[in-house]
């Protein structure tokens, strides 16, 4: 039986040069993977190398993405493939990039948030949609049975480099997004990674005053982790307080697929409540002066809040649930013709721009609504109700893959768990993990699809403590399944 070597978004493990086992991605994995594209790559046309095949590859500032993206070159030319590269841009530069280039597909080779011991590759199709999971498992039994297809030395791809990316995909989100924005005050935070240099270039195409935090570039991340969470950003919240002129603070992690937006006091702004923001914005009207009355839909995975419902519904909008990823979200959205998608990471959507999530194009947007509204961005964000949330990661013992018997028993310890606490069930969803929704609201427990962690979430509609209880005697419950 194949193993799927792809998670919920691409292949993500520590690096290590040289290993005889899958669970570390090394160089000679990164040649296979090539080898196992090219091969699926080539097989889809009918003139197999005689039509020219092309992969744009980019990379984030990892220290181990260098030999990881030599060593994909290496596989995708050796299959008859020829090879762009663009050196170090971010996962949206890269997935914006395949329809200019006239692409077959792109590989991005990042470990997005993760620690920097950690590296990855995702992949993409021309529409900036990433690999679905049928695409993922062909080139997975391509992998494991090593069926790649066979060339001559003349039938060699040929590599060649493209400079300007960067310039493009501005030119791209300005043209579609127009606005001036010399009184706004703005403190980005990179975090080292790779949109060091493209979002410093946008916001000064708006003429924005811009204070830069964590922007240069360093793949051992040394001003803050990779991932922009409540404690990484705490050094960015203090300056903003520190500041009196700063309107929005703009944090993003390595490879700029997430990004996170502090209000003028400083205070993160919660991913979903922006969400909801955005989508009201448009359904309202204001995106184009014109109210909006076709593609009312929005995707977002099934651990959002149910805010949106609450916001978005009045207005007549759908709120169609995914399970979690920015993959699963990109396909729902192209199924339904929804016009956005965003996570509680803080990855967003636009399919009018490309199915990939693009940071970049949504700073763009929200900062557009600050200036045309002539509001703050707490201003705009006082009609979005905030509902307690929580969530907590626990490491598993084993980095197992969690079966429908696993599932089947957290069922039964969430039931006893809010049978304790005489709370009524309403439903129970097994779309992504285990969700169940009960009379004051819902808990989720899933695995992580990027790393080896528990994933335990939950919203109270009454209070904060009363969520914490509801997971807390979860969590100590599920110790009996012995994975935690």
């Amino acid at each position: 039986m194949t193993s799927n070597i792809f998670g919920t978004s691409g292949i993500r493990k520590v690096f290590v040069n040289y290993s005889e086992s899958d669970l570390m991605f090394t160089p000679h994995m990164a040649l296979d993977v090539g080898l196992s594209l090219g091969t699926y790559l080539q097989g889809k046309k009918q003139n197999t190398l005689l039509e020219e095949t092309t992969v744009v590859i980019g990379r984030d500032i990892r220290t181990s993405a260098l030999p990881i993206e030599y060593a994909l070159i290496s596989g995708l030319i050796c299959s008859g493939c020829s090879v762009k590269t663009l050196g170090i841009v971010t996962t949206p530069t890269l997935a914006m990039s395949l329809k200019f280039l006239n692409a077959d597909a792109g590989c991005m080779i990042t470990a997005s948030h993760n620690t920097p011991e950690y590296i990855g590759l995702k992949v993409w199709n021309p529409s900036g949609m990433g690999f679905s999971t049928e695409q993922e498992i062909i080139i997975s039994e391509i992998y494991d049975n090593k069926e790649f297809i066979k060339t001559e030395w003349d039938q060699i791809g040929k590599v060649t480099h493209i400079n300007d990316i960067n310039d493009l995909h501005i030119q791209d989100i300005t043209e579609r997004i127009k606005f001036n924005g010399e009184n706004l005050n703005i403190i980005a935070d990179p975090g080292n990674g790779s949109s060091c240099e493209i979002v410093p270039k946008l916001l000064s195409k708006y003429n924005i005053n811009i204070t830069t935090l964590n922007s240069n570039m360093d793949g051992k991340f040394p001003g803050r982790l990779s991932e922009p969470s409540k404690e990484n950003l705490i050094k960015l919240c203090h300056f903003i307080r520190a500041s009196e002129e700063t309107d929005i603070g703009i944090a993003l992690d390595g490879d700029a697929d997430r990004v996170i937006f502090l209000d003028e006091n400083g205070e993160i702004v919660d991913p979903i409540r922006l969400l909801a923001l955005m989508a009201k914005y448009y359904l309202e009207g204001k995106e184009n002066n014109i109210i909006n009355t076709k593609n009312k839909i929005i995707v977002t995975p099934i651990n959002s809040s149910s805010l949106l419902e609450d916001v978005l519904c009045p207005l007549g909008c759908t709120i169609n649930r995914c399970e979690v990823g920015d993959i699963k979200v990109a396909i729902a959205l192209k199924e339904c013709n929804g016009f956005l998608g965003g996570e509680n990471s803080g990855t967003y959507i636009w399919p009018d721009i490309h199915y990939g999530p693009d940071s970049i194009a949504t700073i763009a947007r929200i900062l557009k609504m600050v200036v045309e509204s002539k509001q703050t961005l707490r201003e705009l964000l006082d009609n979005i109700p905030n509902y307690p949330f929580y969530r907590k990661n626990i490491l598993l013992k084993k980095d197992i893959i969690f079966t429908n018997k696993i599932n089947d028993d957290i069922v039964n310890i969430m039931k006893e768990s809010l049978d304790d606490l005489g709370k009524e069930i309403l439903n129970i969803n097994k779309l992504d993990g285990v969700r169940i929704d009960y009379d004051e609201g819902w808990i989720l427990i899933r695995r992580s699809g990027t790393s080896p962690y528990l994933r335990i979430s939950g919203e109270s509609n009454i209070n904060l403590e009363k969520s914490k209880e509801i997971n807390h005697i979860t969590q100590e419950k599920m110790r009996i399944l012995d994975l935690i």
